[in-house]
């Protein structure tokens, strides 16, 4: 005679692992607890291009003006208020992690939606973040 005790109890161990998988995984990521950011010192706009320009490319100069902060040349942990980098990203990907408040970068034809970002020394956001983003056109 045939015992079913085994294959039931492994059917049991499987499914309260599922339910503990599935539990952990149900967690969001708003659940997740976040390390603290600082907030800037810096206020940042993007003077060129202007919201809705027609560009014609395949480069786009793209300048930036930055108060009450400095971009440093390195990356560090020891973040404060008033350093960082600029990133630039276009439709969402990032195009440049930079140093400079003036520079070109390579665009294609099409609609597209530029965004400036003052980040801290360690490339992450501050909070609140400092940003901005253009529609533009490229021709």
């Amino acid at each position: 005679m045939k015992t079913t005790a085994i294959p039931k109890l492994r059917l049991a161990l499987c499914v309260a692992l599922l339910m503990t998988l599935l539990a952990a995984c149900s967690e969001s990521p708003e659940d997740a607890p976040q390390a603290e950011r600082i907030a800037s010192t810096a206020k940042m706009s993007i003077v060129e291009p202007a919201q809705g320009a027609q560009i014609t490319g395949p480069k786009m100069r793209v300048v930036i003006s930055l108060e009450g902060g400095i971009i440093v040349p390195e990356a560090t942990r020891d973040i404060k208020p008033n350093e960082g980098h600029m990133h630039l990203s276009l439709d969402g990907q990032l195009a440049t992690m930079t140093y400079g408040l003036d520079q070109e970068i390579e665009v294609t034809p099409g609609r597209h939606i530029l965004q400036a970002e003052y980040v801290a020394g360690d490339h992450a956001p501050f909070n609140p973040r400092v940003i901005q983003a253009r529609q533009i056109e490229v021709k």
